[in-house]
C-alpha cells in the first residue's frame, strides 16, 4: 500500500519536495527477529491459496517462482524530549513532579507481496510493531511500558478486470485528504510521541480512479478508540464513508464527502453517533498554496445519564502559504483552524464538535502546538492562529519558526467552567533534515506562556519549555 503524501512546505519548491518524500518514508512507514522470520511462509502459503495453486510446502529459494514481487521494509525510531513546566508548574501525575524527561522507540518491519492472478493482482502485506516508553511521559500516560502488535494486514485486489478499481481488505491504514477527518483507527496506547500505529484492525475499502475523478468507499471498525478524550478507550466502534476527489488540474483540486460513525458497540455509558459532511480544496498560483477544509456535523448524542441530544457542530481550516522564488527558498504561511464549542451543555443542541478519526500529518496538522495540542486541547472548542516562516539553509533541510495563539471557543475546558477563553501563547523552532536515503533526524524547541485560561485551569502560571530529538532510520 503506498503511503498517503504528506504536506509539509510549499510544494513548488524542489528542497520541499525531496524532504517531503523523506519524511513520508519516516513517518509512513515510521526486536524480535525470531518471531518476524516466521511470518515469510505464512504469506507465501496465503498467496498460493489466493492463487489458485495446490498447496504445498515452498522453499525460500524459489520465492521468486511463486511470486511476481516479494519486499522487505521497515523502520526504526527513537525520540528523547526534556519538559520544564509543560503544566505552567502543576505536576504532571500526583506521584511526578512538574518536571519530565522521557524517551520512546517505535519499530515496525513489513513484508509485501504481489502475484497477477490474469483478472487482478493480488497484494497483501503483514507488519508486525513494536513500541516502548522509557521513563514518565509528559502526557502522564506511560512510564516504563512497552507493547507490540500488528500494524498491517490486508489483501488488495488492484486493476479488477483491467479497470481503475481496486478492493482492499483487512486491517488497514484509511486516510481520507489531509486528515483533518479521516484517519486514526486506533490508539497505540504507549510510545504516545512516535505515534506512526494508526491502522483500523478491519476495513473493506473500494477505491476507483476515473480520469480527473477518484473516489473512495469504505466501511471500517475503530480500536481503542480515544479521540474524544472525556469518552474513552472504546472498542469497535463502526464507521462508514465515501469521499470524492476532483482534479481540475495538476494544482487546483477539490474533494468531498460524507461520514457516519456509529457508537452502538462501544464500551462507555455515553454514545456520539456522528454524520459529517465534508469539503474542501487546494490550488497553487506560482509561489502561492491556498487550501481550506469545512466539516459540518449532525447526528445523536446519548449522554451516561441516557438523555439524548442533537448535534449541530462544525469546524474548518484555512491556510495561505507564499514561497519566494530566491535562495534558500523562504516561505510564509498562515493558518486559521477553527473547531466548535459549547456554549450552553444543558440545552438539547450539541454544538461542540466531534473531532471524528483525525490524525497527526505534519507539524500543526492536526496536533496543534507541540505542547498545547500535544497535552492540553483537544480538537473541539478552540481556535488556532498560526504564523510560519522557514527556509531551507541547505537542500533539503527545512527550518521552521511556528507562533501559535491558543483560544478557547467556549468558556469551559472539558466540562468545566471557565472566566477566560484565553489559553496560550506557543512557539516552536522545528529543524527537519533527511541524510542520505535511508535517515530522518528532527530537533525541537519549544517555549509557552500561559494566559487566564490555563492559569485557572493548572492553579499556575509558569511558564513552559521543551527541547526534542527524533532519529528515523528506514528502509
Amino acid at each position: 500500500m503506498d503511503p498517503a503524501p504528506y504536506e509539509f512546505a510549499p510544494m513548488n519548491s524542489a528542497q520541499e519536495r525531496k524532504l517531503l518524500n523523506f519524511f513520508r518514508g519516516g513517518c509512513q512507514v515510521k526486536k524480535n527477529r525470531h518471531r518476524v522470520s516466521k511470518l515469510c511462509p505464512f504469506l507465501v502459503l496465503f498467496f498460493l491459496f489466493s492463487g489458485g495453486i495446490a498447496h504445498a510446502e515452498i522453499e525460500i529459494q524459489i520465492l521468486p517462482e511463486v511470486l511476481d514481487k516479494f519486499s522487505i521494509g521497515g523502520e526504526v525510531n527513537v525520540f528523547y524530549r526534556y519538559d520544564q513546566s509543560p503544566y505552567y508548574g502543576a505536576d504532571i501525575t500526583p506521584d511526578e513532579g512538574p518536571d519530565t524527561d522521557w524517551g520512546e522507540t517505535f519499530s515496525r518491519i513489513r513484508f509485501t507481496a504481489e502475484k497477477n492472478l490474469d483478472w487482478a493482482i493480488l497484494e497483501g502485506q503483514f507488519a508486525p510493531f513494536y513500541t516502548e516508553t522509557i521513563g514518565q511521559d509528559v502526557y502522564g500516560l506511560v512510564k516504563d511500558d512497552q507493547k507490540s502488535g500488528i500494524d498491517q494486514a490486508w489483501i488488495k485486489f488492484r486493476n479488477i478486470f483491467g479497470s481503475s478499481v481496486d478492493v482492499t481488505a483487512g486491517r488497514q491504514d484509511i486516510k481520507i485528504e489531509k486528515w483533518f477527518l479521516i484517519a486514526d483507527g486506533e490508539d497505540q496506547e504507549f510510545g504516545n510521541w512516535l505515534y506512526f500505529h494508526s491502522s483500523f484492525p478491519m476495513a473493506l475499502k473500494l477505491d476507483g480512479e476515473f480520469n480527473q475523478l477518484k473516489s473512495t468507499l469504505f466501511w471500517a471498525r475503530s480500536g481503542n478508540y480515544v479521540k474524544y478524550w472525556t469518552d474513552g478507550p472504546e472498542d469497535d466502534i463502526d464507521l462508514t464513508g465515501f469521499n470524492l476527489h476532483y482534479d481540475f488540474t495538476e494544482k487546483l483540486y477539490i474533494y468531498g464527502g460524507v461520514y457516519y460513525k456509529n457508537e452502538d458497540q462501544n464500551d462507555t455509558a455515553s454514545e456520539n453517533d456522528t454524520i459529517a459532511f465534508d469539503i474542501g480544496a487546494d490550488a497553487s498560483f506560482g509561489g502561492l498554496h491556498l487550501e481550506g477544509e469545512f466539516v459540518y456535523e449532525t447526528g445523536d448524542v446519548t449522554d451516561a445519564f441516557g438523555e439524548e441530544r442533537d448535534r449541530k457542530a462544525f469546524a474548518g481550516f484555512a491556510s495561505a502559504t507564499y514561497t519566494l522564488p530566491v535562495q534558500f527558498a523562504p516561505y510564509l504561511r498562515g493558518t486559521y483552524i477553527y473547531f466548535s464549542g459549547d456554549d450552553d451543555p444543558t440545552d438539547n443542541d450539541v454544538e461542540e464538535y466531534d473531532p471524528m478519526f483525525f490524525d497527526f500529518k505534519i507539524w500543526n496538522r492536526w496536533i496543534i502546538g507541540e505542547l498545547v495540542g500535544e497535552t492540553q486541547l483537544p480538537n473541539y472548542n478552540k481556535q488556532n492562529i498560526i504564523a510560519e516562516v522557514g527556509f531551507s539553509p541547505i537542500e533539503p533541510m527545512v527550518i521552521s519558526l511556528m507562533y501559535i495563539r491558543h483560544d478557547l471557543v467556549e468558556n469551559n475546558w472539558l466540562g468545566m467552567p471557565l472566566g477566560s477563553d484565553e489559553w496560550a501563547d506557543e512557539f516552536n523552532l522545528l529543524i527537519d533534515y533527511p541524510i542520505g536515503d535511508h535517515l530522518f533526524v528532527h530537533s525541537g524547541l519549544g517555549y509557552i506562556t500561559p494566559d487566564d485560561a490555563a492559569e485557572e485551569v493548572f492553579g499556575d502560571d509558569e511558564n513552559a519549555f521543551f527541547a526534542q530529538l527524533w532519529l528515523n532510520f528506514y528502509f
